[in-house]
Formats: C-alpha cells, sequence, structure tokens
C-alpha cells in the first residue's frame, strides 16, 4: 500500500515520524515535501499542486496531518476523499472541524493510532 503524506509544509517532525511508521507497517509512505518548493512557490503553483494530485493519485490512502490550519492539506483530504480514496487524520490533539470529520474515515490524536486506522 502506498499512503500519501499530507500535512503543513513545515512539519518535519510529522514527516519524519509518520514516514517511519507507515514504512514500519510494510507500506510506503509518499512525501509530497520531496519535491520542496519552500520559498520558491510563486509562478509555480500548476506545478505544485498537478504534482501533489498525482501523487494521491498514485496512492491508495492518505494520512492528512490536521495539526494546525493548512489549506494544502485540506485540499489534499477533499481531493482523496472525492477520489474514493482513504483519509485518516492525524490531529495531535487539535480540536477537530465537521470537514475533517467529514472527509475522514477516522479521526485519531495520536500518529500510532492514526497509522493502525489506515488498516482498517
Amino acid at each position: 500500500m502506498r499512503v500519501y503524506l499530507a500535512g503543513p509544509p513545515y512539519a518535519e517532525e510529522y514527516r519524519r515520524r509518520a514516514g517511519a511508521l507507515v514504512r514500519a507497517a510494510g507500506w510506503e509512505p509518499v512525501d509530497p515535501m520531496r519535491r520542496d518548493f519552500r520559498g520558491r512557490t510563486e509562478g509555480r503553483e500548476r506545478e505544485i499542486v498537478e504534482g501533489d494530485l498525482a501523487d494521491i493519485d498514485s496512492c491508495d490512502a492518505v494520512l492528512a496531518a490536521f495539526t494546525a490550519a493548512d489549506e494544502g492539506t485540506s485540499m489534499e483530504a477533499w481531493y482523496a476523499h472525492r477520489a474514493g480514496k482513504r483519509v485518516v487524520a492525524y490531529t495531535g490533539g487539535t480540536p477537530v472541524h465537521p470537514w475533517t470529520r467529514f472527509v475522514a474515515a477516522a479521526v485519531e490524536a495520536a500518529l500510532e493510532a492514526a497509522v493502525e486506522a489506515l488498516r482498517r
């Protein structure tokens, strides 16, 4: 299984931990930040979004970090939901927005529980 790691651009700790947990489960993490556009996004919006959408299309599920408000993470989760992909939200204890509950098959405060929820 391939798992897209959606989350804010500066969530390096989440990406590191999530990637390790996904690999430990025997799956392949797909981190869109391998195409790091931080500080140079202007004029490259189409390239960024189309790359992210292609990555989501190539994955079986999305693990989305909703530990802080982030438009990109929200759009990725919505797109995956509409495409019929399993979306699991990791909140870190942050209050959950109704839209997050709507698009997510599971909402978990702990990252380990969120990765485990990908199995269901």
